[in-house]
């Protein structure tokens, strides 16, 4: 088996497998992103989606002028998991997508996974830049075609 999918089969996930509903609108968000060749902020993706999940005690909509750690922990699994899920179709991570309106670029979280993948030593490296502009292009392509 390929070794990175190996490696995500063995990670936990904590939200992202709890609402499929919530799950499909991310990647349907993403996909539109993809298949104009640009980008989407953490904010744009989950900006109206409501996320209900068992592991809450109520459904939760992310203020995105606000966000608090378990936002950022609820997206951060789901941006995981639709990578996991990008990879198995398509080799590519689609999470790569997904920045900060600030600078433009993916949030720690991104590198993190990198990082438990097995791809890059640590999160602040020329390899690691480079992998996260290898899969924008990547899914830039993938998504035109599909």
């Amino acid at each position: 088996m390929d070794p990175i999918q190996q490696r995500f089969n063995e990670i936990e996930w904590t939200y992202a497998t709890g609402d499929p509903k919530a799950l499909k609108e991310l990647e349907k968000r993403i996909a539109i992103a993809a298949r104009k060749r640009g980008l989407i902020t953490y904010s744009d993706l989950v900006r109206g989606v409501t996320f209900d999940l068992p592991n809450l005690q109520k459904p939760r909509t992310i203020d995105v002028t606000d966000w608090q750690e378990i936002d950022r922990a609820i997206v951060g699994d789901f941006l995981g998991y639709i990578s996991k899920r990008s990879y198995e179709h398509a080799k590519l991570f689609s999470s790569a997508l997904v920045v900060s309106k600030m600078d433009g670029s993916p949030g720690e979280g991104f590198y993190s996974l990198l990082k438990q993948l097995g791809l890059i030593p640590n999160t602040r490296s020329a390899k690691a830049l480079a992998l996260w502009a290898e899969h924008v292009a990547k899914a830039h392509t993938w998504f035109a075609k599909h």
